[in-house]
């Protein structure tokens, strides 16, 4: 059988993501560069091979955290999202394909920049995660699609790392509490309110 996808697509995402990875790659470069520059300068001045060396490797290494850790932050954003019944496919700026079962999904985030569709762990690794930015045009009808599969699924869904249900509207809105209401429930009305 067939298995049916809602397709959603921001090629603009995908160009973005690769001129920041393109940045991120140079500044490496540049930063590397300024090692291999400064190994000599820092030998000179220092005159400890044991201290330089030092130096030199918490650089490198810290170089190379920070590069990893930006270039998994890219790898989960998505330019492209399918949404089915049965699994969500992601692709990155490079178009790798990343596929997840409902099944394999530990919830769905909102916030004020994304949509996170975030997997369970495995092995001991952290989950994957599908970053897909605001700026899709659809994106108010690819969230309401995905917490509709969430929900069918059973998963949580949660509004600025909080369960939805656990969220008080006049937190989320102050401007709300402001705002004449009436209360059928009780009779009572607040200022400004007219009695129905």
């Amino acid at each position: 059988m067939a298995d049916w996808y809602e397709v959603f697509d921001n090629e603009q995402v995908q160009f973005d993501s690769r001129k920041r990875v393109g940045r991120l790659a140079g500044a490496l470069v540049v930063g590397f560069g300024v090692v291999v520059i400064l190994t000599p300068l820092l030998l000179l001045w220092l005159s400890s091979l044991l201290l330089v060396t030092g130096i030199v490797s918490t650089l490198l290494v810290a170089m190379v955290v920070w590069a990893s850790y930006a270039f998994l932050r890219f790898r989960s954003v998505v330019w492209c999202v399918k949404l089915s019944v049965h699994r969500v496919v992601g692709y990155d700026y490079a178009r790798r394909r990343t596929i997840l079962s409902w099944a394999d999904i530990e919830r769905i985030e909102l916030d004020s920049d994304s949509l996170s569709i975030v997997a369970s762990p495995k092995d001991g690794r952290p989950g994957r995660v599908l970053r897909v930015p605001h700026v899709f045009p659809d994106f108010a009808h690819l969230s309401h699609r995905a917490v509709e599969y969430a929900e069918a699924h059973g998963l949580p869904v949660c509004i600025e790392g909080r369960p939805w249900q656990l969220l008080d509207v006049a937190t989320l809105y102050p401007f709300l509490a402001d705002t004449p209401i009436t209360r059928r429930e009780t009779g009572q009305t607040l200022e400004g309110d007219e009695e129905a």
